[in-house]
């Protein structure tokens, strides 16, 4: 066998590997940081921020993750809730948020999304981040890539590893969770004062902020340098709010 005959089946492998892990984690709910899930914070000087993933701005975009991320400073613990783009409306069904999602430049996020969103999940973002799958591209190649099964990837990598369960919800939720972990375990490698300059130009062609970039960053400040054990992870459902 040639030598990229041998990388080709290298790379069948892994990718067969991932894909299996990513079912088995589908079946088994989305793993935490820790033994268990916390109860996030709540009161006075609690952060949350609605991350949206979608596919692609230059048409109408899918929906692809929903995401919130609390914390309340000082504290170092950060929650990270993950709901699937096919989660039904409550008394609605089978109607899925994602079939409810839309977004314009013009107009923004549709307004019934965001109600439905909230109805399900009682978190009152502070601020609404979306972005395509450019921009998570980008930000995995900013922390060094993903080390999955002690193989390091790209960006553009890692969407191809997506793209395999982009028509399974449940699988494409359990995906991001490995995937936010894994970009998590490399965070502290940033360091409390990262050069951030990299992921401003993403804005506005691949994210939208209702903040600017500027004020996002001093709220995330305070939990730099990041610790992988004060971050925990769970689908909303199996959440403790």
């Amino acid at each position: 066998m040639d030598r990229r005959a041998q990388l080709k089946l290298l790379f069948l492998v892994i990718i067969v590997g991932f894909v299996l892990g990513l079912l088995s984690t589908a079946l088994g709910g989305i793993q935490t940081s820790g033994s268990s899930t916390p109860t996030p914070p709540a009161g006075i000087g609690q952060t949350t921020l609605l991350i949206l993933g979608v596919d692609r701005f230059d048409q109408p975009p899918d929906l692809r993750a929903i995401w919130f991320v609390t914390f309340r400073p000082p504290g170092r613990s950060v929650f990270l809730y993950g709901l699937s783009a096919d989660a039904p409306i409550p008394g609605q069904e089978p109607v899925t948020l994602g079939a409810l999602f839309s977004w314009s430049a013009d107009g923004g996020i549709a307004p019934l999304f965001l109600s439905q969103l909230a109805a399900a999940v009682p978190l009152e973002p502070d601020v609404t981040v979306l972005m395509d799958e450019t921009a998570f591209a980008a930000l995995v190649d900013f922390v060094g890539g993903v080390d999955l099964n002690g193989t390091v990837f790209s960006g553009d990598q890692v969407l191809g590893f997506l793209s395999l369960v982009e028509d399974q919800p449940d699988a494409l939720l359990a995906a991001q969770s490995r995937l936010i972990e894994a970009l998590v375990q490399r965070s502290p490698a940033l360091g409390p004062s990262p050069d951030t300059s990299s992921l401003h130009s993403l804005v506005p062609n691949h994210a939208h902020l209702s903040f600017p970039v500027s004020q996002l960053l001093a709220m995330l400040t305070p939990l730099l340098p990041v610790d992988p054990a004060e971050v925990h992870m769970s689908r909303w459902a199996e959440a403790s709010p």
